[in-house]
């Protein structure tokens, strides 16, 4: 019997060996044999299931540990394996009654205390995951997992400081993964100063971490402090000088700053050599569009070079079948405050409900008060960040859309190689994105008659539909001021767009104006001039034309009810090209103050325009840079008259650019006819 014994032992020894050499179909059938041998035994069926586990096979594995668990029913090491088991199939509420088994048992257990907290946080109970995290921590103080998941949870239960505080928490600095993860958690929650301070922490303890020193450049790119994030980028680069990132951030630093060309040959030579990923070529299309250079072709084969080079096969047609009501769903990364919710929100409250069933498909976690009322204004919200494709592609399917609205395409978190995928019978680009996709299954484009006349040379992929009604619906803040002038009597010019935006010729043009106009300022405003070495170079570029820093006042960030109280005491709004100002444009014109515009062939250039021309002032709108210094010159001598005809302004506003009521009518109409298409089997798409 003791020979036999020792056997079968070292039977299950070897059947371990080949489990951790990776070996795991020979394992998995001599730990079978073993079952079968000993009936009677758990120790078999517990290490099958973990071996089960290990090869993915989760129903075996799950299966296994219920015949090791009928055998003991309170070992805690089966319990263990079994909580960890549900937790990967996210059956929280499950996995967490096996801890608490195992705790009763075995109070402070440090594994089932961890398991708990995930429980709990998986089931977004965020307090009760945080006193079960804290519990865990003080079992193992020292444990950086346990640390990270309660500073998750401290995150979500809305103490960021406190989530912090378990950051900088020497284990968790030494542990460098935790760090970065809990860094990530931040940056999808907007907490710039958060991440930085966490992130300066770890890269002063690892100088020569490739991925600590990059993060931390990421991190301050993020925040807007471009000048810092250089520096470390370049820290970075000599830790790996082939490395793509940091020589991808540095060039979009010089975008930023307004060195458009000098940013794009980085770009440009990366992807000559096949070294930008989808994500990283993505960039590249939205900087193509502060080029002044760029013709409509070669920006047409770009997008279309992207779908090509980044796009799998294209999905199935298929139907989601006729119900009472049309079920859209609108997809986005940006549902919190920004030109999504001040586009949106007006049109989606306007539409029929008898008629229409909303979906609020939510990319990314970062929520405010925007968030909330577009979801008070659907049927349903799925949360569907950090899916990767494959598991995105199959949840949009399982919703049964009749369309889906990407309100995203290349732009930062959209997912346009999931909607390649097809995920609903009719895809249709509206919104926060202003060119063509390239995919070849986004079936139509939403535009209008001042974005993309009929002789625009403007190419799209999809089906080009004009909305008469206007692309866009402005929804004015409800805390907006008063647009009555409360200046100090100087004629003042302002602009609050991106510095990405003002380009050699935009710089030119506006000095050109300063000089024309004596006495007269130039407000510049937005997050990027926090940084010094960014107000600094502006503030050269506007010297080297003679204009000296005394005639210039630069404005940071700041909140959005003290943004729209900026334009109070400005007079002229001066929009920049080729890539206009848009939500920015509508402030402005909401506050009262007359936007200067040069459009040229694109949407993204000609966006001011179309709300110009829609509120009949065309001569607002400029067609060459000297024409556009002699409007500014025009409207700044009438300056007292533009100050009086303020409220006339956001009067003309309301009527002409916030009615929401024929948007919604008009846009339901095109949707309903391009499911109406589809349903009888006419494809959607193709350019109109």
């Amino acid at each position: 019997m003791h020979a036999t014994r020792d056997s079968w032992s070292l039977r299950l020894d070897a059947a371990l060996r080949l489990a951790q050499s990776g070996a795991t179909q020979a394992a998995a059938a001599e730990l079978s044999m073993l079952c079968k041998e000993r009936p009677g035994e758990a120790l078999p069926h517990l290490l099958l299931a973990t071996v089960h586990q290990q090869a993915g096979e989760l129903p075996l594995a799950l299966g296994e540990i219920e015949s090791a668990l009928a055998l003991a029913p309170d070992d805690p090491n089966a319990l263990r394996v079994k909580a960890r088991l549900l937790l990967s199939t996210a059956r929280h509420a499950e996995a967490g009654a096996c801890a608490k088994r195992i705790l009763e048992r075995m109070p402070g257990h440090p594994g089932a205390l961890f398991d708990l907290a995930s429980a709990l946080e998986g089931e977004q109970r965020w307090h009760e995951a945080v006193a079960a995290g804290v519990m865990a921590v003080a079992a193992q103080p020292g444990d950086a997992a346990a640390r990270r998941l309660l500073a998750r949870c401290r995150l979500m239960a809305g103490d960021s400081d406190a989530a912090l505080e378990e950051g900088l928490h020497p284990a968790v600095l030494a542990h460098a993964e935790s760090a970065l993860a809990i860094a990530d958690d931040f940056a999808a929650r907007g907490l710039h100063a958060h991440r930085i301070a966490l992130l300066r922490r770890l890269a002063a303890r690892n100088r020569g971490d490739y991925a600590c020193v990059m993060a931390l450049a990421d991190a301050l790119q993020a925040a807007r402090q471009t000048s810092e994030a250089v520096e470390w980028a370049r820290r970075a680069m000599a830790l790996r000088p082939d490395a793509v990132r940091p020589r991808l951030l540095d060039a979009a630093a010089a975008i930023e700053r307004g060195q458009i060309r000098q940013g794009l040959a980085v770009f440009e030579k990366l992807l000559a050599a096949g070294r930008l990923d989808a994500v990283d070529e993505q960039r590249y299309l939205i900087a193509l569009h502060y080029d002044p250079d760029q013709q409509p072709d070669a920006m047409y084969d770009a997008h279309v070079g992207w779908a090509k080079r980044h796009v799998q096969s294209p999905g199935a047609h298929f139907d989601a079948g006729p119900g009472e009501r049309l079920r859209i769903g609108w997809l986005s990364p940006r549902f919190a405050e920004g030109p999504v919710a001040r586009f949106l929100t007006g049109p989606l409250a306007a539409f029929d409900r008898t008629r229409h069933q909303h979906v609020l498909l939510e990319l990314h976690p970062l929520r405010d008060a925007c968030t909330d009322a577009l979801e008070g204004l659907c049927d349903e919200v799925a949360d569907v960040h950090g899916l990767d494709d494959d598991a995105l592609r199959d949840r949009l399917r399982a919703l049964r859309l009749d369309v889906l609205v990407d309100l995203a395409g290349h732009a930062p978190f959209g997912r346009p190689g999931v909607l390649a995928q097809r995920v609903a019978p009719v895809q249709v680009s509206w919104l926060d994105w202003f060119d063509t996709t390239g995919l070849p299954n986004m079936d139509a484009w939403i535009s209008d008659p001042w974005l993309s006349p009929a002789d625009s040379p403007q190419r799209f992929s999809e089906r080009l539909l004009r909305l008469q009604s206007g692309r866009f619906c402005y929804t004015p803040p409800e805390f907006a001021p008063d647009a009555a002038y409360d200046g100090d009597g100087v004629t003042r010019f302002v602009s609050c767009n991106r510095t990405a935006k003002l380009n050699d010729a935009v710089v030119a043009t506006w000095a050109r104006i300063l000089d024309a106009v004596p006495q007269s300022r130039l407000l510049l405003g937005g997050g990027d001039l926090d940084d010094a070495g960014a107000r600094s170079f502006l503030l050269e570029r506007f010297r080297a034309r003679g204009i000296a820093a005394s005639r210039l006042e630069i404005q940071g960030r700041v909140d959005y009810p003290s943004l729209l109280a900026t334009y109070r005491r400005t007079d002229i709004a001066l929009d920049p090209f080729p890539f206009s100002g848009c939500t920015t444009s509508c402030d402005a014109l909401w506050m009262g103050v007359p936007v200067i515009t040069l459009p040229g062939w694109s949407v993204v250039s000609r966006q001011t325009a179309s709300l110009s021309w829609r509120l009949d002032q065309a001569n607002w709108v400029a067609e060459s840079p000297d024409a556009y210094v002699a409007r500014a010159v025009e409207l700044a001598d009438d300056v007292n008259g533009l100050r009086r005809g303020r409220a006339a302004l956001r009067n003309a506003v309301a009527r002409h650019l916030c009615d929401a009521s024929a948007q919604a009518a008009e846009l339901a109409g095109v949707l309903q006819r391009l499911v109406v298409e589809r349903r009888r089997g006419n494809p959607a798409g193709g350019r109109a």
